[in-house]
C-alpha cells in the first residue's frame, strides 16, 4: 500500500522532472519569457506581435539596417521601471541570449539593435523621465529622455539654466552621453559627459548601482567610454549650467566666387581661440544652382554666442574679419529658442517640436565618419576636398571648433580624450535617400575615398575617432592572424586612446564574463 507522504513525495518528484523536461525542450526565448513573466509580459514584443516592427523600426534611423535580411531580435523589452531592467538582465544571462540596449537609436552602425547572435533588444523609450532641481541646478534625467524633452523641461523651470549636448531633439542620453556628448556649449562648459554629477546603473549581476556604491572607476568608464559595454544606464544626474537671458545666432553662407576658401583656411587658425561663449561651426554642402543643375560647394558659418550681438559683433571683426559677419546676420533669442534654430527649423517653430520623436518615414540610408585635426588644412587640400565632394554629392562635412574649456580638461580626466591639441573635429556625413542614387556598395566606397584623402591631414598614430560617429572601418586590423582583443585595441586605441587600457581593467573587474558586449565594445582582459 503507498502511503500519502510516498504518493506526496512521488507527485513532487513527478512535477520536477516534468518542469525540467519542459524547461529543456523550450528555446532560450521561449526561457527568457517564462523566466521575466514573473515581472511583466506586457513589455515583452515578439516577432508573432503586429506591434512588433513598428517598435523595432520607428528607432532604426538608417535604412542599411531595415532590409529584411537585417538580424533580427527574438524580442524587444520596452522596461517601464528599473525592475524590468533587472529581470532582463537576469534572464538573458541565464539563457545565454545578449543584449543590445537602445535609448535614442542614433548609432551609426546599428550596433544597439542589431547583431549576428541570438539577441534581444532593450529599448529604454518608456524610461524618459526628467526632474529638474532649479535650486540645485541639477537634473535626474532617465536614458530614454531626449535632447529635445530634456530641454524643454529645464526651460519650463528656469530661462536661465540649460545642458551642454548635441542639437538632435531626438538623441538618448542613454547612448548620446555615455559617448562623450558634444554640442555648441562644448567651449564653454565641455562635453556632456564633464557635466555629470551621479548616474544609476544596472550591472551585469542585476544590481542597482548608483556613483557611491560602483565605485569611482565605473564612474569613470561610463562617462565617455560608452555606457553599454559596462552595464545598462538607468538614469543621470546632470549639472546644469547658465545662460544669458538672450543668446545670439547666426548662419552665413559663402561660396567659392565669395571668397569661402580663405575664409574656412582663416576659421581654422582663429575659432579655437575665439572668446568661450562664441562657437562657429563649418558646414560645407553640396548645392545645386540654376536650371542647369549645376553643383557648387557652399560653406556655411553657424554660429552661436552666449551674449548679446553688441558683443559679438566686435570680437568678430576684430578676429574674424573675412566672415563679414552683420547686425542683419544676427538673431536675439532666448536659449531655449536657439536649440529649434540649431535643430534646422524655421524661426519661430514652437518649441514643442523638440517633444516629437523621430518617424519611421524620416529613416534614410546614411554612413558616418569622424576625424581630428591638429595642424590647419592648406587652402589647396580644402579645395580638393570640395571637388571630390561634388563628385560624390551626397556627402556634407562639419567642423566642430576646439579650444576654451576643452583644452582645460585632462584627457584621462574621462575615457574621452580628444582635448588639448585639436583645432577641430570633422565629421562626415554622407546620407542617400534611396537606392535609385546607386548602391549602398558604392556610397560606402565614396565614404572611404574621402576618408583616404584626408590622412595626410588629420591626427595619426591613432588616427582619432569619435565613439559616437561608431565606424565599423574603425576596427579594421590590417594584419593577419589577429585575435579579438586585437581588433578591440585597434579601435581603441582610436576612440580612446591611453584610456583603453584602464576601460578594459574596468570592464573586467566589473563584467568579467562578457556579458555586455557588441562588436566595438570594451573587451575583458584575456
Amino acid at each position: 500500500m503507498v502511503t500519502m507522504g510516498a504518493l506526496n513525495f512521488l507527485l513532487t518528484t513527478l512535477t520536477i522532472v516534468m518542469s525540467i523536461s519542459t524547461t529543456t525542450s523550450q528555446s532560450p526565448i521561449q526561457n527568457f519569457i517564462s523566466c521575466f513573466s514573473h515581472n511583466s509580459t506586457e513589455v515583452i514584443y515578439t516577432p508573432n506581435k503586429p506591434s512588433f516592427s513598428t517598435i523595432l523600426n520607428t528607432k532604426i534611423l538608417n535604412k542599411i539596417f531595415k532590409q529584411a535580411t537585417t538580424p533580427k531580435p527574438l524580442a524587444i523589452i520596452t522596461p517601464k521601471d528599473a525592475s524590468h531592467v533587472q529581470a532582463t538582465v537576469k534572464c538573458a544571462k541565464r539563457n545565454n541570449i545578449q543584449i543590445r540596449i537602445r535609448s535614442g537609436g542614433h548609432d551609426s552602425e546599428g550596433f544597439s539593435y542589431v547583431s549576428d547572435v541570438p539577441f534581444v533588444v532593450l529599448d529604454t523609450l518608456h524610461l524618459n523621465s526628467v526632474d529638474v532641481n532649479v535650486q540645485e541646478e541639477t537634473a535626474w534625467v532617465e536614458s530614454g529622455a531626449t535632447n529635445g524633452k530634456i530641454y524643454y523641461n529645464i526651460a519650463k523651470k528656469s530661462n536661465s539654466l540649460a545642458f551642454p549636448a548635441g542639437v538632435c531633439f531626438t538623441l538618448g542620453s542613454g547612448g548620446h552621453y555615455s559617448g562623450g556628448g558634444y554640442g555648441n556649449m562644448m567651449r564653454k562648459y565641455g562635453l556632456s559627459v564633464d557635466n555629470i554629477i551621479d548616474a544609476k546603473i544596472v550591472d551585469a549581476s542585476g544590481n542597482i548601482l548608483d556613483r557611491k556604491s560602483m565605485g569611482e572607476d565605473l564612474f569613470w568608464a561610463i562617462r565617455g567610454g560608452g555606457g553599454a559595454s559596462f552595464g545598462v544606464i538607468l538614469s543621470w544626474k546632470i549639472k546644469l549650467v547658465q545662460v544669458p537671458p538672450q543668446v545670439t545666432v547666426f548662419n552665413v553662407s559663402r561660396t567659392v566666387d565669395e571668397g569661402a576658401t580663405d575664409i574656412a583656411y582663416k576659421w581654422q587658425l582663429v575659432a579655437p581661440k575665439f572668446h568661450k561663449d562664441l562657437f562657429i561651426r563649418v558646414v560645407h554642402n553640396v548645392v545645386q544652382i540654376g536650371e542647369t543643375g549645376k553643383k557648387i560647394m557652399q560653406i556655411n558659418f553657424v554660429g552661436q554666442f552666449l551674449g548679446t550681438i553688441e558683443r559679438l559683433l566686435p570680437l568678430v571683426s576684430e578676429s574674424f574679419p573675412e566672415l563679414g559677419l552683420k547686425k542683419s546676420d544676427c538673431i536675439s533669442m532666448p536659449w531655449i529658442n536657439s536649440t529649434v534654430f540649431w535643430y534646422d527649423s524655421p524661426i519661430g517653430t514652437p518649441i514643442e517640436s523638440m517633444l516629437d520623436g523621430p518617424k519611421e518615414s524620416e529613416a534614410i540610408y546614411f554612413k558616418r565618419k569622424s576625424d581630428y585635426v591638429k595642424k590647419p588644412i592648406p587652402k589647396e587640400a580644402i579645395e580638393s576636398l570640395w571637388k571630390l565632394m561634388i563628385e560624390g554629392e551626397t556627402m556634407f562635412i562639419q567642423w566642430n571648433p576646439y579650444g576654451g574649456r576643452m583644452e582645460e580638461i585632462l584627457p584621462s580626466e574621462t575615457p574621452f580624450p580628444h582635448r588639448a591639441g585639436n583645432l577641430f573635429m570633422i565629421g562626415y556625413f554622407n546620407n542617400w535617400i534611396d537606392e535609385s542614387h546607386g548602391n549602398t556598395k558604392n556610397h560606402l566606397n565614396f565614404s572611404k575615398s574621402v576618408e583616404k584623402f584626408m590622412t595626410p591631414y588629420v591626427s595619426n598614430s591613432p588616427r582619432e575617432a569619435f565613439l559616437n560617429y561608431r565606424d565599423i572601418d574603425v576596427g579594421v586590423n590590417q594584419h593577419s592572424n589577429v585575435t579579438k582583443f586585437d581588433i578591440a585595441k585597434t579601435y581603441g586605441s582610436k576612440y580612446f586612446k591611453d584610456n583603453f587600457d584602464r576601460l578594459v581593467s574596468v570592464k573586467t573587474k566589473v563584467d568579467p564574463d562578457n556579458f555586455f558586449r557588441d562588436e566595438q565594445s570594451i573587451p575583458t582582459r584575456s
